[in-house]
């Protein structure tokens, strides 16, 4: 089972640091900053050793921003992710399959070609 490195979260989280960044509400940089990081990978890690099932944690950073096809990084805007060089993808797909292709091959790489979503709702 492959996990998240989510130390790191609760920095950059104060607006005074950078002009242009965007103010977060007082609650949520207090709950970033007293989130338990180790608590959900010790339980995970607990539960998972009772069945026989290894842990991964991999690193994903830039996995949401990098094209598998042509390594460019983009933020992504909206529900799909774009690339010039032509590709795109759900933005949850397109996560996921980095963060798979890294933790598999140690680099981002496209693995899925393309995956049908159907909506529940308009988009």
């Amino acid at each position: 089972m492959l996990v998240g490195d989510v130390e790191g979260v609760q920095r950059n989280t104060s607006a005074k640091k950078k002009k242009n960044r965007r103010k977060l509400p007082r609650q949520v940089t207090q709950k970033l900053s007293q989130w338990q990081f180790g608590k959900l990978q010790e339980y995970l890690t607990y539960k998972l050793q009772a069945r026989g099932i290894q842990i991964q944690q991999v690193d994903e950073s830039y996995t949401t921003q990098t094209s598998p096809v042509c390594r460019r990084r983009k933020k992504v805007s909206g529900r799909v992710y774009k690339c010039k060089c032509g590709y795109q993808q759900h933005r949850d797909i397109h996560g996921a399959s980095n963060i798979l292709a890294k933790s598999l091959y140690g680099n981002i790489q496209l693995i899925v070609d393309k995956v049908q979503m159907k909506y529940l709702r308009v988009v």
